[in-house]
């Protein structure tokens, strides 16, 4: 008779299995190290606890509940973010990303045989051990800037005989003790490129990123030159990591200014665009709209039993918009009221213009730039039109 924990054993690998097959038929795993690597590294082995983005119900999973270890595995082996860790006041700090984002940052890194990496953002440990098995411990070093998230790695990678060097290190400042490195692959987003990171990659070496406005993520594969320039393009895969957390990155999420926006009293008119616009078609207008539009912030208030609204907001000048968005009611889409020294959504309106005349490009239509000066640009090739990073 098989007991229990062989059972659960046994359906682990098989869905470890299973995983690894979808990634590979969904062309993101095509590399036979890197497969190699995630059907020896189970994903279950880094995310004992998580709990569930809200669209799959938002239930919290812990593998030492004996009675739900079943159901634990299977939510594991979802191909999901798992939210692993929250702030004091509730907001996510941390996840185990998707496992074909995951695949995809790997295979895009272009990291072989000999390249030492860094990767920014240790986090559960997962993709440090990944690497380690394909390169080797000994030309991979993680870094992350909580002290909990590094020890939890050590003790999960030492049970698997991986020993990567792991650094409690701001990783805006990369980690120049190990430089001069391949690759840099960034497990969190940032508003820009460090200048930081430019020195400490040798040339002809690459940096792979997530570069995040207010609007969406966007994975950027750079290749740094003998000047410590960079040059690059963004990549089709959008991504959603958790931002870095830096005292150079600030990220200027006010949510208390939406809230206002929804009491303001400003001026009311009737627009062709519906709040749906930033997330329709996997976000590619909000990626263009946060160039166009830097500065900016958006987010959804519910008010008290009253309507949904959807509101841009501009910190720095306390400029606002707000349009009803509440699921069901499509004619209140097309009002919206604006207060404050910039008009929002006639910027934004001019922007869905712009993209429109350019042909609705996609975000691996534009490249980007960093000077040795740190200037950065992002730009359509096909076009005169330029944008200066940080967003």
């Amino acid at each position: 008779m098989i007991d229990l924990e062989s059972q659960l054993q046994r359906l682990a690998a098989d869905l470890n299995h299973a995983l690894v097959q979808q990634l590979v038929d969904q062309g993101v795993l095509s590399t036979p190290a890197w497969r190699a690597a995630f059907e020896a590294l189970p994903r279950h082995l880094f995310a004992p606890k998580f709990t569930l983005p809200d669209n799959l119900g938002g239930q919290s999973h812990d593998a030492a509940d004996s009675a739900q270890r079943e159901e634990w595995l299977r939510a594991v082996y979802q191909d999901e973010a798992l939210l692993t860790d929250f702030d004091e006041q509730g907001i996510l700090v941390s996840s185990c990303s998707a496992p074909a984002v995951v695949a995809t940052m790997l295979e895009q890194s272009g990291a072989t045989d000999g390249d030492s990496v860094l990767e920014i953002g240790t986090g559960t440990g997962w993709t440090a051990a990944l690497l380690s098995h394909r390169l080797g411990s000994e030309s991979v070093t993680s870094v992350d800037v909580n002290p909990a998230y590094v020890d939890r790695a050590r003790d999960r990678l030492d049970a698997l005989d991986l020993a990567p060097t792991l650094a409690i290190a701001d990783g805006y400042l990369g980690y120049p003790e190990r430089a001069p490195y391949d690759r840099i692959i960034a497990t969190a987003s940032l508003r820009q490129v460090p200048p930081a990171w430019l020195t400490q990659v040798r040339p002809g070496g690459t940096i792979l990123t997530d570069i995040r406005g207010a609007y969406a993520g966007n994975l950027a594969r750079l290749t740094v030159d003998v000047d410590q320039s960079a040059h690059g393009q963004f990549l089709p895969t959008r991504a959603n990591f958790m931002p870095l957390r830096s005292p150079d990155q600030p990220f200027l999420l006010q949510p208390e200014l939406s809230r206002r926006a929804v009491r303001g009293a400003g001026e009311t008119r009737m627009t062709r665009l519906a709040p749906t616009v930033l997330r329709e078609r996997g976000r590619v207008f909000a990626f263009f709209a946060q160039l166009a539009m830097p500065g900016t912030e958006s987010g959804h208030v519910k008010v008290t039993d009253g309507p949904v609204y959807f509101c841009l907001t501009d910190p720095h000048t306390g400029a606002w918009a707000r349009v009803e968005a509440t699921p069901g009611n499509p004619a209140a889409d097309r009002q919206v009221t604006q207060g404050g020294d910039r008009r929002l959504w006639d910027e934004l309106e001019a922007a869905h213009e712009l993209w429109l005349q350019l042909g609705q490009p996609r975000r691996e239509d534009f490249t980007i730039s960093v000077t040795p000066d740190a200037e950065q640009v992002v730009a359509h090739p096909k076009t005169d039109k330029r944008w200066s990073l940080p967003l």
